[in-house]
């Protein structure tokens, strides 16, 4: 049922809760979000005011907005999972489905495409030859930043707990389903999935200037959230994200996720986009009329795709 489940970290140790399918006896992920306040234009620029009034609902959620692109359901197998007798009642429920469903109570919203990164290369070598000249030159741009500052894996508290920091500032204005403490969920990766977890950091003039996180999951090697100083250097995003794709094929992963977000420039390291929307069933009327309304609003972000192979 799942496209995309985890697949190495034991179920007991996510977040929320653990419920079976009575039919299928497959492992449920169920947890309920917690909005935060986010960006007032950000979130009427997406027609997303809906969150506001979520917020105050019970919501179910399948899977979790902690973890994008890791549970992903078919229209057909995501339809069955709230008429089940003994799931749990709510007034919303809601999952992520990698194709609008159009059956009666349900709502999807399209969101920004998973970029993921097909692995097919045999070494970081043949990787990059693959690229077109000019993405080739991109490539080698930011790999000479590594010339000025130190790119290692965080493991003293300190270094995390200034990497949570980073986080908090970059993340917080951005969103909405978070949890209101975001620099606690850095350190609950690690404690969710062990060793597969990682966290790279960029260093420069002794001074930590960006982090992203990643997890092996899987055959899946997945990019994880990044933050940044004010005042990084140029290009260290793409730098992160290469040292990321690196590990990815070193590691002979079959694909690597770079999640949503940064769409045409994720596209300039060979990620291919893949759809996926959000998916809302409720019964109630009131609620339906709001979805109904909040789906003529709601303008998925635009994007351009860039094609960086030969």
């Amino acid at each position: 049922m799942i496209e995309s489940a985890p697949k190495t970290s034991p179920s007991p140790k996510l977040p929320g809760r653990i419920y079976v399918h009575s039919v299928t006896g497959e492992e449920l992920l169920i947890t309920s979000p917690s909005f935060r306040q986010g960006n007032a234009s950000f979130l009427k620029s997406r027609g997303l005011q809906l969150l506001n009034t979520l917020a105050a609902l019970k919501v179910q959620v399948l899977g979790s907005f902690w973890l994008p692109g890791m549970h992903v359901y078919s229209s057909d197998d995501i339809q069955t999972i709230p008429n089940l007798s003994d799931f749990p009642k709510s007034s919303v429920f809601v999952g992520t489905t990698n194709e609008a469903v159009r059956e009666k109570n349900w709502f999807s919203f399209k969101g920004d495409p998973l970029m993921v990164v097909v692995n097919q290369w045999g070494s970081i070598q043949e990787y990059v030859d693959s690229f077109k000249k000019k993405y080739r030159a991109r490539y080698r741009k930011a790999m000479e930043l590594k010339s000025s500052v130190k790119i290692y894996y965080v493991s003293s508290h300190s270094d995390l707990e200034q990497c949570c920091e980073m986080f908090q500032e970059t993340l917080a204005p951005k969103v909405a389903a978070l949890p209101k403490n975001l620099s606690s969920l850095l350190e609950n990766f690690g404690l969710w999935f062990g060793e597969e977890y990682k966290v790279l950091a960029a260093k420069q003039d002794g001074n930590i200037v960006a982090f992203i996180g990643y997890l092996k999951d899987g055959e899946i090697l997945r990019a994880m959230h990044y933050g940044a100083a004010e005042g990084a250097p140029n290009g260290i995003y793409s730098l992160l994200m290469f040292e990321v794709i690196h590990r990815g094929i070193q590691g002979g992963v079959k694909e690597i996720n770079l999640g949503r977000t940064a769409t045409e420039i994720k596209s300039t390291y060979g990620a291919e986009a893949r759809e996926n929307y959000f998916s809302f069933h409720t019964t109630k009327p009131v609620l339906k009329l709001l979805f109904k309304v909040a789906q003529k609003k709601y303008r998925p972000k635009g994007y351009t795709l860039r094609s960086a192979f030969k």
